[in-house]
């Protein structure tokens, strides 16, 4: 891992297209600003998290599961229409 120090206004490059600006410092965040071209995915840690997160939990769901929700979901549907 690189640890580099950087001040408001001051940039890294990554690579020959990316590059980072620290736009402000404040005691408790760090406003980065990246420029990148439209093909190099730039995700939160944490939003690819909860993907990976609902990706392998929607595997674990079975057909069995599914009829079961549907079944309900009319029953539901139908003693709220009498």
């Amino acid at each position: 891992m690189l640890v580099i120090r950087r001040k408001e206004g001051e940039s890294i490059l990554v690579g020959e297209d990316v590059e980072i600006q620290v736009l402000e410092i404040t005691p408790s965040r760090v406003k980065l600003s990246i420029s990148a071209p439209p093909q190099v995915l730039i995700l939160r840690k944490e939003v690819q998290q909860a993907q990976l997160q609902n990706l392998a939990a929607a595997r674990q769901v079975t057909p069995e599961t599914i009829a079961g929700l549907v079944s309900r979901l009319r029953h539901h549907t139908i003693s709220q229409e009498k």
